[in-house]
């Protein structure tokens, strides 16, 4: 049977959602790139479609009906959440479909200098959808094969209608037409810059959360550092390193030989590994302390010496916990390597901060995208290795 948390949320996100859509605009069309645009909701967009306000109603109805089943008796009502699963990702591509037909007309009313872009009503219908969509997988008993049945089936709707053109008169979208090159160089540099980050954190400090674990008395004088750091804000950061980087340069000149300079890549890629060892080496110190002695004590009686107990035994062990500091390491990077383009890191910051300079919120909205989509492939990942490390350790 449903608990009482979840069958008061699914009625209510469903009320909210309707709420959102019926009083925020769902998109904004401007005459130009620099004058603000007019939002129009999801009913003056049907309207002007051709497609009449029943339309919306007997869609919301419908689902209501699906919903309110599904509320009932989730476990006996499976198809019917199965439905309503589907209507949420119809829900998506029926609004993007409908958002890019009008991005099109406005286009051609404006001479193709118009812009239409996506409103607070459409990015608040997809953070409800997403709550709606938890709330029905949550009560099924294959949440993960269905979870990601359902995000493959929206993702592979949206792709058909990027790849289809059927949303390129979208002004974000304009943006990257207009900037793909780069676009794509600052996606391969904001890889780089994470790419680093993560080889040397997991190479400092998987052998420092090693040794923490093992001598104690030294956890409480790293750790203070370690949090200190944390304390720091990163433009802060970025600036002592890059004083530092460039006073190191300038009495050892092989270090800008090597590409070692107060600006670019260096002093970011510093910044970061630092900012990454606290989640790692605590997961590490923790996921250690977490396995139990006796099966240490059952791998010293058959022999083993050290390094064999701790990358036999140990280490695959705390895995489940060194996994969950690892992808908050991921993430944190992902996110503070936009930062980095403050000191001439590049990356996907650069086109962020150039659109915040300019005014041009889509060019901002082209530069964050990517970044929540590597956050939800980081968050996918080590949720599929977490999934799959208990049956690995079993073999």
């Amino acid at each position: 049977m449903l608990r009482t948390a979840h069958s008061r949320a699914l009625p209510f996100l469903l009320l909210a959602n309707a709420a959102v859509l019926a009083v925020l605009p769902l998109l904004s069309e401007a005459p130009n790139r620099l004058l603000s645009g007019k939002g129009k909701t999801l009913l003056d967009a049907l309207m002007q479609a051709g497609t009449g306000w029943w339309a919306g109603a007997a869609t919301w109805g419908f689902v209501g009906v699906l919903l309110l089943l599904a509320r009932q008796q989730p476990e006996k009502n499976r198809l019917v959440s199965c439905g309503a699963l589907l209507w949420l990702a119809g829900l998506v591509w029926g609004l993007c479909a409908l958002c890019g037909s009008l991005a099109a007309a406005h286009q051609v009313q404006t001479g193709g200098l118009g812009r239409t872009s996506f409103s607070s009503g459409f990015w608040l219908t997809l953070v409800l959808a997403w709550l709606l969509a938890n709330e029905l997988l949550r009560n099924l008993h294959d949440r993960k094969l269905l979870t990601i049945s359902f995000w493959a089936v929206l993702v592979a709707g949206v792709l058909v209608l990027l790849t289809g053109g059927y949303l390129d008169a979208l002004s974000t979208l304009k943006e990257y037409t207009n900037r793909q090159e780069d676009f794509w160089r600052a996606l391969r540099q904001h890889l780089l810059i994470i790419g680093w980050t993560v080889g040397l954190t997991v190479t400092a400090g998987l052998p420092m959360g090693v040794g923490l674990h093992r001598q104690p008395a030294w956890a409480a004088r790293v750790f203070p550092a370690l949090n200190l750091v944390q304390t720091i804000p990163s433009i802060a950061l970025f600036g002592l390193l890059m004083a530092a980087l460039a006073w190191l340069g300038a009495v050892f000149p092989v270090l800008p030989a090597w590409g070692i300079h107060g600006i670019g890549l260096a002093p970011a890629v510093l910044a970061l590994t630092l900012y990454s060892l606290l989640p790692l080496v605590r997961s590490v110190v923790e996921g250690l302390a977490n396995v139990p002695v006796a099966a240490v004590e059952s791998a010293h009686a058959m022999g083993m010496v050290g390094r064999q107990r701790l990358w036999q035994v140990e280490l695959p062990l705390a895995a489940p916990v060194i996994l969950s500091g690892l992808k908050v390491m991921l993430v944190q990077t992902i996110g503070l390597a936009a930062v980095a383009a403050l000191i001439g890191a590049g990356g996907l910051g650069a086109l962020m901060f150039e659109g915040l300079f300019s005014s041009a919120l889509d060019l901002v909205v082209l530069a964050v995208a990517p970044l929540v989509v590597l956050a939800w492939c980081a968050e996918a990942l080590f949720a599929a290795m977490a999934a799959l490390f208990p049956t690995w350790i079993r073999r």
